[in-house]
């Protein structure tokens, strides 16, 4: 059940605005990657939260369906991933809610990666696609 701060009818505006459904073809999962991006790193209601969450699932079932995840150790799938999204280690420290120097531990295959820190949605969230090409 939703907090009493939840305003159902706004959820319903967002909804009408951004139409999210099942995603079929990369057209629709790079509208919905859009939106996604478009609302990161700012202060969202909790009706924008819940529409995150419900875009962030449909482009991870997209991708787990149809993106091939190249066969790497964990600190170079993660070096990947950062390429190939243009995100910086600073960036990633602020989404995990790491320090630079054990991010960038991580990132250079000096500390492990959680289960937090390499879950699906996570990667989702930071608009990772991986480059199956050489770190």
């Amino acid at each position: 059940m939703r907090g009493l701060d939840f305003d159902i009818k706004r959820y319903g505006r967002l909804l009408a605005k951004t139409l999210p459904r099942p995603i079929e073809s990369h057209d629709e999962c790079a509208r919905a990657s859009a939106v996604i991006k478009s609302m990161m790193n700012r202060d969202r209601s909790p009706e924008a939260s819940t529409l995150l969450q419900l875009l962030v699932g449909l482009v991870t079932g997209y991708e787990d369906r149809t993106v091939p995840m190249p066969d790497l150790p964990p600190d170079q799938m993660l070096r990947s991933l950062l390429e190939s999204s243009g995100m910086k280690q600073t960036e990633l420290g602020k989404l995990w809610g790491t320090s630079k120097s054990y991010t960038s531990a991580i990132v250079n295959g000096k500390r492990p990666i959680s289960k937090a820190q390499a879950n699906p949605t996570f990667a989702a969230k930071a608009h990772f696609r991986p480059n199956p090409g050489p770190p």
